[in-house]
C-alpha cells in the first residue's frame, strides 16, 4: 500500500495497513509490516526509531524527514494537540529569548523523544526553528531534559501589603512581579483577579486567557471563601447570618453572602493582632476585643466588598484572608509561595470552559 505524504511537519496519517517495506522519496512513503489501523504516523525532522507493538526499526528518510508511528490509543480519543514552532516552544520551556532559542535549534542542540518509547531509545534531532512540535513534547538540550511547562493554573499565597499587580512604577510597594519567577512571566502566567493590598490568602495564576475569564465572570457563579478577623465584640450569629443572606447595602450596591462559621479568638491572640494592625480604616484605640474570626462565602468580587459588608453589620474587619476559590483551597501553602494545582483542581477549572 502506498500513502502519499506531504512534507509539511506535523501531518498525521491514521489509516496505514499491510505495509511491506520502508522507503522514502521526496513525495511518497511506502512502508512494510503489519501496522494497526489505530496507529498514528507523524512527519518529523531527523532520523528516529519507529516503535509499535510488532516491531522496532530505524527509518532514515531523505530531505531530513522522518516517519514516526505512535500507537497510544488515548491520543485517538483525546483532543488533537496544537503544534507550535520549535523556537517558540523552546523559548517558553527553557527560559530563553526567541533569538537564543532560534540559535540553539539552528545548531542542532535540541532533540525530542517519543513519550511511548523507553528512555534508552534514540532521540529525534529537532532540525530547525520552524519545525512544528507540541508544547509538551519531551525535549532535551545537549542531552539534558528541558522542564515541562507548569499546569495552566497555579495557586499563590499572597502576603499582606503586596499589590495585586505584576509591576509598580509609582511607589516602592511590594507587588506580585517580585514573587513570580521570570520563567512563569515569560509564558504568560498572570493573576486571576486581585486581592486588596492589605488582604492575604489564595490568589490563582493562569496562563490561559479564556480560563481566567471563566474563573472571574459573575455568570460562572464561583464561590470564594474568606476568613475575616473582626472587631465589634460578641457576634450574634443568627442575626449576622440573616443580614448577609438578605443582602447588605454598601456604596457599591447590595451584596449577599453565606455565613459559614464564627469563632471567637482569645484575648491574647486578639491583642497580638491589634498591635500588628496598620491600616487606616479603623483607629486602633477603637478596636473592641476579643476579636472574632468570621468565615463567609461570596460569589462576587467588588472592591473591598467583604470589608464593607461586615463593617455595615457592626463588625469592622481587622484582617482578611481568602481560603478558597471555587474548588481550589489555600491549604497549608506558605506565604509568598506557589504550588501547582493538582489534577482534580485542574479538571474542575477546565470544566468551566465546557459550560
Amino acid at each position: 500500500m502506498m500513502v502519499r505524504l506531504h512534507r509539511t511537519v506535523g501531518i498525521s496519517v491514521t489509516s496505514v495497513l499491510s505495509m511491506s517495506r520502508a522507503y522514502c522519496s521526496s513525495a511518497f512513503v511506502t512502508c512494510a509490516d503489519s501496522v494497526s489501523s489505530s496507529s498514528n504516523i507523524h512527519i518529523m525532522s531527523g532520523n528516529f526509531k519507529v516503535n509499535h507493538p510488532y516491531h522496532m526499526q530505524r527509518i532514515a528518510f531523505t530531505r531530513n524527514t522522518c516517519l514516526y508511528m505512535s500507537t497510544n490509543s488515548k491520543s485517538q480519543k483525546g483532543k488533537k494537540k496544537e503544534l507550535f514552532r520549535a523556537d517558540k516552544v523552546l523559548s517558553q520551556r527553557a527560559n530563553l529569548s526567541r533569538s537564543q532559542a532560534f540559535d540553539y535549534l539552528q545548531r542542532r542542540r535540541i532533540a525530542m523523544r517519543d513519550p511511548n518509547a523507553p528512555e534508552s531509545d534514540s532521540m529525534i534531532p529537532v532540525t530547525g526553528p520552524k519545525v512544528k512540535i507540541s508544547m509538551d513534547a519531551i525535549l532535551y538540550m545537549d542531552g539534558k531534559p528541558i522542564p515541562q511547562l507548569p499546569p495552566i493554573l497555579m495557586a499563590f499565597h499572597k502576603p499582606k501589603y503586596v499589590l495585586s499587580a505584576l509591576e509598580e512604577k509609582h511607589s516602592d510597594k511590594a507587588h506580585l512581579g517580585k514573587y513570580l519567577p521570570e520563567r512563569l512571566t515569560r509564558i504568560g502566567m498572570h493573576p486571576v483577579g486581585r486581592l486588596d493590598y492589605d488582604t492575604s490568602g489564595l490568589l490563582l495564576f493562569s496562563r490561559e486567557g479564556e480560563l481566567t475569564q471563566r474563573l472571574l465572570h459573575p455568570k460562572s457563579g464561583i464561590e470564594k471563601e474568606y476568613i475575616a478577623t473582626c472587631a465589634g465584640g460578641q457576634v450574634d450569629v443568627d442575626s449576622l447570618k440573616e443580614k448577609l443572606k438578605d443582602g447588605v447595602e454598601t456604596g457599591e450596591g447590595i451584596h449577599v453572602a453565606d455565613l459559614l462559621s464564627v469563632e471567637q479568638l482569645s484575648l491574647e491572640a486578639s491583642e497580638t493582632i491589634k498591635q500588628q494592625y496598620q491600616a487606616d480604616d479603623i483607629n486602633p484605640n477603637d478596636i473592641e476585643l476579643p476579636l472574632t474570626d468570621v468565615k463567609i462565602s461570596v460569589k462576587e468580587g467588588k472592591y473591598r466588598m467583604v470589608r464593607r459588608m461586615l463593617a455595615n453589620c457592626g463588625h469592622p474587619v481587622i484582617e482578611l484572608r481568602r481560603e478558597r476559590h471555587g474548588n481550589i483551597m489555600l491549604k497549608d501553602l506558605p506565604e509568598g509561595e506557589f504550588r501547582d494545582c493538582d489534577e482534580d483542581e485542574i479538571d474542575w477549572a477546565v470544566s468551566l470552559m465546557k459550560r
